[in-house]
């Protein structure tokens, strides 16, 4: 059975029935489109789904990482009206971790996925843990409780917000075009075509701008073609939504990854 199979299994012990399993790239199952039904809930998910590894050359620990391989050279798939969801099935433990396929689309056809060995522990002893900061969350749960990631899986369809700290922008009356090194500014990778966003200078000091941005479109290309380790920029295209609200210090530090130690 494939890790694919195994996340289906678990949710059908769940009382779920997967009324959709497909596919998407001839025999490999990553990704698969399963729809999760059960009574009047139902789930459509672009599911990748891979076994939890020790952390591989170069680090240090004890912790784990999901290596998301997969069927296309492409970013992860995401498709309108679906989740794209990563699993990972720590066998050692029987517990099944997630990780928004959003955010990570963009890391590489091999990257992976770091995964805490706490998080891991946690969700044996206690059945659910959760870890990371909104725009990079991870979770787990044991594989016979599919039913503790709900409320995380339902959380992703969510409007998100966040700071940003772009290497070039323009702003006109109503509009603006922000370009984002996704290695630098990291909760960028998280926002979506109908998410908001803020403009924030590298110190997180203050506010390049004091609107807030609502994410009209956003295009994601490398920058150092054909070396080893691409570098990816984000181009949010951006319609003014309103202004920011409160203490611009504080407002930053909520947003951006928690790096304004003033």
């Amino acid at each position: 059975m494939s890790a694919v199979d195994d996340v289906i299994e678990a949710w059908e012990h769940g009382g779920w029935v997967a009324a959709r399993c497909q596919k998407v790239n001839g025999s490999s199952p990553n990704p698969t489109r399963v729809d999760l039904v059960r009574g009047k809930q139902k789930l459509f998910l672009l599911i990748y789904a891979w076994k939890v590894t020790l952390e591989g050359k170069g680090r240090i620990g004890k912790n784990y990482r999901i290596q998301t391989t997969r069927s296309h050279s492409t970013d992860l798939l995401t498709e309108p009206n679906r989740l794209t969801i990563g699993f990972g099935i720590d066998t050692d433990r029987d517990v099944m971790a997630v990780f928004d396929g959003w955010t990570k689309r963009a890391t590489g056809r091999s990257s992976s996925v770091h995964i805490e060995r706490a998080m891991l522990e946690a969700a044996q002893r206690d059945g659910y843990a959760q870890a990371g900061p909104p725009w990079d969350s991870r979770a787990a749960t044991r594989i016979v409780e599919p039913d503790n990631l709900l409320s995380w899986i339902n959380k992703q369809r969510e409007m998100r917000t966040a700071a940003v700290q772009p290497v070039e922008y323009l702003i006109n009356e109503k509009s603006a075009t922000v370009v984002v090194d996704l290695w630098s500014a990291s909760p960028a990778a998280w926002l979506r075509q109908q998410d908001r966003l803020i403009i924030a200078d590298f110190d997180n000091q203050t506010l390049l701008d004091t609107a807030l941005w609502t994410v009209e479109s956003v295009d994601v290309s490398i920058v150092n073609p054909g070396e080893r380790y691409p570098r990816r920029r984000a181009t949010f295209k951006c319609r003014r939504a309103g202004r920011v609200r409160g203490n611009a210090a504080d407002v930053i530090r909520e947003l951006s990854g928690g790096r304004n130690e003033s």
